[in-house]
């Protein structure tokens, strides 16, 4: 068997197999007389029709089964003679082969890139930490959030939920739904200006998209089209707001401090610690970004693809399906990009971590989860001792000693930055 690979690009490689025809036919043969085994013909019993019937009625089936399971065959031969890895399924772009001729046989394989970095130390590099003051405040909202209480009330106002009765037609059938709205001028979904001032018994004559329909109701098995418009007619049965406790000494009190200041610098103290290695770790993405803008390489399209339609296969509304397609591309492409410049770097700035190099960088993991390193050990026993924490251990040195020859710059704006879909065969025909 001849066999000659074809780098397309980073992560996508070809691969050109041409199998002699004595093998494939004695294959094909073995395999004819397999399937006549199994397969029914008219006027023989079961696995009694001579070979050349068999093949005669069910060639271009057999042909197709044939096709498959021997591809996969000899697939499996060639990954393991060549020590061949690839990512997902291999993508079958093309079999030729008549009996007596070669078969050929042309496969893609998306696999990890080899990279080779332009620059690696004295980076410029933009990036955003989280400040500590900012973090206070969130915590003090959150404080706030959890100590809030829903009061009902007769008129709605900005950002109030509003139950309602949902009538409309769609098909000439007339559906009635119970379904949570809310009263407001932001353009989102659920949310309708013509909500504000209703009382609890008005009624009023909206425009709603199906998603909308589909998402206050939650019944996502309405036939219904996402983004058309429907006539429906709303009834309000109950209008409810949020009432949030006021930010001030009062507050701080009832959460045993003596004075909201006091509060804020107790909850400082407390913050710090976590704020400085989280930012660490804003530090290393950053720099993990910007080491892809400046080597810039394709993604394995197909198997980010693929992981993604795995996540969203059992959500019905096609709305939701494109939000989530979007958030998990990005999610999923981030973290390929994440492992392949780390995976390079490992293998380019050879590096050997010692026990107390693994030891502070399990005490990182155990400050950011808000734990003691002893605690942080015994929730993940299992975790601590295996390949990947070692990996993951030298990764994040070698970025923190890259780190250190960098200048880390605050930018407020990095929306240049942000992962983007690669550019593929796929979405340029999309374009």
């Amino acid at each position: 068997m001849q066999v000659e690979f074809n780098q397309l690009n980073a992560v996508t490689k070809e691969i050109n197999l041409t199998i002699p025809s004595g093998e494939v036919d004695k294959a094909y043969e073995r395999y004819l007389k397999k399937a006549s085994q199994e397969i029914n013909v008219p006027g023989f019993r079961k696995g009694k029709a001579p070979l050349n019937v068999v093949e005669r009625m069910y060639a271009d089936k057999i042909k197709e089964y044939f096709f498959e399971d021997y591809t996969d065959e000899v697939f499996k031969k060639v990954v393991k003679e060549n020590d061949i890895t690839y990512l997902h399924f291999p993508d079958v772009k093309d079999i030729q082969w008549e009996k007596g001729n070669d078969m050929t046989i042309k496969i893609e394989i998306e696999h990890e890139p080899v990279l080779e970095f332009k620059q690696i130390e004295g980076l410029t590099v933009p990036y955003k930490p989280v400040d500590l003051e900012e973090e206070v405040e969130n915590f003090i909202k959150e404080l706030q959030k959890s100590n809030c209480r829903v009061i009902d009330v007769e008129t709605a106002m900005e950002k109030d939920k509003v139950e309602v009765e949902i009538s409309f037609q769609h098909n000439n059938e007339t559906f009635t739904r119970k379904g949570n709205l809310y009263s407001g001028t932001e353009k989102a979904l659920c949310i309708l200006p013509e909500l504000l001032g209703l009382k609890i018994g008005d009624t009023a004559q909206v425009k709603l998209t199906g998603s909308d329909i589909m998402e206050s109701t939650q019944d996502y098995e309405l036939p219904l089209n996402d983004k058309a418009e429907y006539d429906c007619e709303i009834m309000v049965n109950s209008i409810s707001r949020i009432e949030y406790p006021e930010l001030d000494d009062e507050f701080a009190k009832d959460m045993e401090f003596d004075s909201m200041e006091d509060m804020k610098a107790k909850i400082r103290d407390d913050l710090r610690l976590r704020n400085e290695h989280t930012n660490i770790d804003i530090e290393n993405d950053a720099l993990i970004t910007k080491l892809f803008i400046e080597n810039q390489f394709p993604l394995p399209d197909k198997t980010i693809r693929y992981l993604v339609e795995e996540q969203i296969k059992d959500f019905k509304n096609d709305y939701i399906r494109e939000y989530y397609y979007q958030h998990y591309y990005i999610a999923y492409a981030y973290s390929l990009i994440k492992m392949y410049i780390t995976d390079n770097l490992l293998r380019l700035i050879p590096i050997e971590l010692t026990e107390e190099m693994k030891e502070e960088y399990i005490n990182h993991l155990a400050i950011e989860k808000n734990m003691s390193s002893e605690a942080y050990k015994e929730s993940y026993m299992d975790n601590i001792s295996s390949e990947d924490v070692t990996n993951d251990a030298k990764k994040y040195f070698i970025l923190r000693q890259i780190s250190q020859t960098c200048e880390f710059v605050i930018k407020e704006n990095t929306e240049e930055e942000n992962i983007q879909e690669p550019e593929t065969e796929t979405n340029k025909e999309e374009q």
